[in-house]
């Protein structure tokens, strides 16, 4: 332990003297925020989180030229065209998505491979100088072609708060200046405004906060800014939401985040009522909203494009960090958990392009959602390449915003997970590691210990879940005596001494929600159960992107799985926790019971695929349900560790 604690100096006073040469700030403090992110560097990721990590290493994210176009092409270091000499911007939205995604999860893991594949990207983007002083490929093609810039370059700022080289902030500031805020009000063109408001924070140059909000207020003067298939955007009014989900999702955070360094409330107001109209009609049990592409509203057989599992803690954690609020990072959990978790083979090696809370068979011809037959099937590589890039992000979200630097010198626990946080804390700004060791999301304890050379005052924050009815803290074994409310952080402002201990229970009791056509779902803390249907798994064959060391696969199944749920209240459920020290997400420490007979009337649906030839698909609940009357119990796991399931059943 004092080893790696002398690590952690040394490595704390390498960058703090490398910080004093640079010119602009080390990181981004927007004034009217609440929290900041640390460098991933700062963070460690263990147990299942680690191994997570090391799947996408040695999965997708490691090798994802296996995935096919554009992704076995240059990428950003290349001219990529459509076959007609025309280079649009689709292929290098797709590749920012990975890179973006593959330098997050190389810092977070410390691993030179996935770091080297991503800043072959981000160097030569940086390198490449062009005559105009803009970035990446010359002249996109297509409406939005500066949409994939705001991707891209997220990589950039994570590469500018890990190193803290200035000539990453020259370049984008370079680049912003040569274009006119009103360039970017087209829609996804708008999400650069994220990046300009950051450059602001780093370099203090209000021109490029005016460039930010003239964009916005330019996409909101005029529909044909808002316009996708004769659809709109207006965050403030309550009009039922119908666009894109991704780029709604993507939008929505735009306002929130210039409130953040203007202070004007009327910005926060339209992203959080945005958020809510959203949710109110579309947000499913899984924890993202019904996105197939559109928003297409609740029912038992909705689902989700795979972006959204990306999208969706990306713009929460900007709402968490800007508010404070830590109903965010409760949705972050679920989301990530559940939905995200939930569209990938456990090794990462195929993921699906729409998933959804109810998946009862997962072939190349079985998708319900429209558009590519194949679109639920567990490939490496879809029809249309964004959910591949995108899926390599969703989980360097989550424990890049794990831990979060507060504005007196203190730190917070945002989202949990085993993990480790070397930070400068306190008015002295004393290098303290705290490690928090959990099996969370399976285990209700979660416990911090703090290492530091000499004691130290600096408030610890600790996020309340707030499902947690009965939470308690304890430091050094001893239960505090204090009132810790669900759904907010509790602020510990003490003097920590090397050795300290503190305890977060957070007791998880069984929850029933309701859904449309009387339906129910089983949840647990952050976690939501489903049936896991026993299926047959079939490699895909004739297909280019499904190889020998990265197939696709079908999953059928193979048992009975129309069940309706015999549950009236919570008591109804039983826990079962075992023993499994394994990867939580192939085998689950929880599992639970629940009575239930079978519906003999519900059954897969019985249609045609886009080539008119007989296929089977996830099917709603029948009109009339045809129970067996014959009493039975079943055994619900994770969401996050099944492949087909059911989420939502009939009720009583």
């Amino acid at each position: 332990m004092k080893k790696a604690f002398l690590i952690c100096l040394i490595v704390f006073a390498s960058t703090i003297t490398y910080g004093q040469q640079v010119k602009y700030k080390l990181s981004t403090n927007a004034p009217f925020g609440t929290y900041n992110l640390f460098s991933p560097t700062a963070i460690t990721p263990n147990g299942w989180l680690h191994q997570f990590l090391e799947y996408q290493k040695s999965g997708l994210t490691g090798h994802i030229e296996a995935a096919g176009y554009p992704f076995n092409t240059g990428m950003w270091t290349a001219e990529i065209n459509n076959g007609n000499n025309e280079i649009y911007w689709w292929p290098y939205e797709q590749s920012g998505y990975f890179v973006d995604g593959c330098i997050k999860a190389g810092y977070l893991l410390r691993d030179t491979f996935l770091i080297s594949k991503a800043k072959l990207q981000v160097n030569y983007v940086l390198n490449k100088k062009n005559a105009d002083g803009r970035l990446g490929p010359q002249d996109l093609k297509g409406r939005w072609n500066k949409w994939p810039y705001t991707g891209f370059l997220r990589s950039f700022m994570t590469e500018y708060t890990v190193n803290h080289d200035p000539a990453i902030i020259d370049a984008m500031m370079k680049h912003y200046s040569t274009y006119k805020g009103e360039e970017f009000a087209d829609e996804l063109d708008l999400c650069n405004a994220e990046e300009m408001c950051w450059l602001y924070g780093i370099t203090g140059d209000a021109s490029m906060l005016h460039r930010a909000e003239i964009a916005y207020a330019t996409f909101k003067s005029d529909h044909k800014y808002r316009d996708r298939d004769g659809k709109d955007i207006d965050f403030a009014s309550d009009m039922v939401p119908n666009y894109h989900g991704v780029v709604y999702i993507e939008i929505v955070k735009i306002p929130a985040i210039l409130y953040s360094y203007t202070g004007k409330k009327e910005y926060l107001d339209e992203a959080q009522h945005g958020i809510a109209q959203m949710e109110k009609y579309d947000m499913l049990v899984s924890g993202v909203p019904s996105s197939t592409e559109h928003f297409v509203g609740i029912s038992e057989t909705a689902g989700h494009e795979t972006c959204n599992l990306s999208t969706i803690p990306y713009t929460y954690g900007y709402m968490l960090q800007i508010t404070g609020n830590a109903r965010w990072a409760d949705k972050i959990e679920k989301a990530v958990f559940n939905a995200g978790i939930g569209a990938i083979t456990k090794d990462f090696r195929a993921e699906q392009y729409f998933s959804a809370p109810n998946q009862f068979i997962a072939t190349m011809t079985s998708n319900n959602l429209g558009y590519n037959d194949a679109r639920m099937a567990f490939l490496p590589g879809h029809d249309t390449e964004c959910c591949t890039g995108n899926v390599n992000r969703f989980m360097p979200y989550y424990i890049d915003q794990m831990w979060l630097g507060t504005k007196d010198n203190g730190i917070a626990a945002a989202l949990y997970g085993p993990s480790a946080i070397d930070a400068n804390l306190g008015t002295s700004k004393q290098p303290v590691r705290i490690t928090e060791n959990t099996k969370y999301p399976f285990s209700e304890t979660i416990s911090f210990k703090v290492s530091t050379a000499k004691a130290v005052k600096f408030p610890f924050q600790l996020r309340i879940p707030g499902w947690c009815k009965t939470p308690s803290i304890s430091i050094n074994g001893k239960k505090i005596q204090a009132d810790v409310k669900p759904g907010q952080f509790f602020t510990l402002n003490r003097t920590f001494a090397n050795g300290d201990e503190v305890t977060l229970s957070v007791p998880m009791s069984v929850k029933i929600t309701n859904w449309p056509n009387d339906g129910i779902a089983v949840e647990r803390g952050p976690i939501v159960y489903s049936y896991p249907i026993a299926a047959t798994k079939d490699t895909v064959h004739n297909y280019a992107k499904s190889t020998a060391a990265f197939p696709g696969v079908e999953y059928r199944p193979a048992a009975d799985w129309n069940y309706s749920l015999l549950v009236k209240n919570a008591s109804d459920v039983q826990v079962i926790k075992n023993s499994n020290n394994g990867y939580p997400w192939s085998s689950s420490p929880v599992v639970l019971r629940v009575p239930a007979e079978k519906l003999n009337n519900w059954k897969l649906l019985q249609t045609k695929d886009s080539k008119g030839e007989a296929t089977e698909q996830t099917s709603a609940f029948p009109a009339d349900r045809d129970n067996t009357s014959k009493k039975q119990y079943i055994d619900l796991v994770p969401y996050g560790s099944t492949f087909l399931r059911v989420t939502v059943f009939p009720g009583l």
